[in-house]
């Protein structure tokens, strides 16, 4: 009995953690960069050995990780398996189950991660399949279809009338790997470099390097 008072302690600082969460775009760690009626993109930026609030995650999203780094976390909401179909991107619905956690940072080097929340219903009409040149299908989901590009150097290609919405994500450090790029006439000059474009729009992709590599993730919107 004498544990008791301890264990009431901590269900009072759980049922308070839990309480005192924040929406992940509202966490100062997580920078809402962009966002329209389709996509809320918050580009994430732990420095080292510094830590997140708690936040929950409950809208759809893809996780691209852009850094090697040691991290933690504490758990106190977890939902199923995400769906890993790569390394570092992946899509988790959250649609039964929020992740409420917080994340620290354990390394020298800061943490950086891009969260793509995915605000738009999805279409029961996903259109015409998107060919993109240079690429990887990663999974093909109800509200979204990903693809990494590994273009060689001096690649290109340009599609024109898109069917449907997309986000173009740079994953390259054009500073370390000699690479240069742009999309639709932008520089990509660094891991996190992201362009949105609508329906109807052209993709210009352009590796202007003649020795190294570039790599993208697109994000079709369905």
């Amino acid at each position: 009995m004498r544990s008791y008072p301890l264990v009431l302690a901590l269900a009072t600082i759980l049922a308070h953690s839990a309480a005192a969460q924040v929406p992940v775009s509202q966490e100062p760690r997580h920078h809402n960069v962009f966002e329209n009626d389709w996509v809320r993109i918050l580009d994430v930026h732990i420095p080292p050995h510094d830590t997140t609030l708690i936040h929950k995650h409950s809208t759809p999203s893809v996780f691209i990780v852009l850094s090697n780094t040691k991290t933690g976390s504490q758990v106190l909401v977890e939902p199923g398996k995400p769906f890993f179909a790569d390394g570092n991107i992946w899509f988790e619905g959250f649609y039964d189950t929020p992740r409420i956690h917080r994340v620290w940072n354990e390394d020298t080097v800061e943490f950086h991660v891009i969260d793509m929340e995915l605000l738009h219903k999805p279409s029961s009409d996903p259109g015409e399949p998107l060919v993109i040149p240079f690429s990887k299908e990663l999974f093909k989901l109800k509200p979204v279809q990903a693809f990494r590009i590994t273009m060689p150097p001096g690649g290109s290609f340009n599609l024109a009338f898109l069917s449907a919405p997309l986000v173009i994500v740079g994953l390259t450090d054009a500073a370390s790997a000699k690479a240069s790029a742009t999309v639709n006439d932008k520089p990509f000059t660094k891991k996190g470099d992201f362009l949105f474009l609508p329906i109807d729009a052209q993709l210009a992709v352009y590796n202007h390097s003649n020795s190294a590599e570039a790599q993208f993730a697109v994000f079709v919107l369905h």
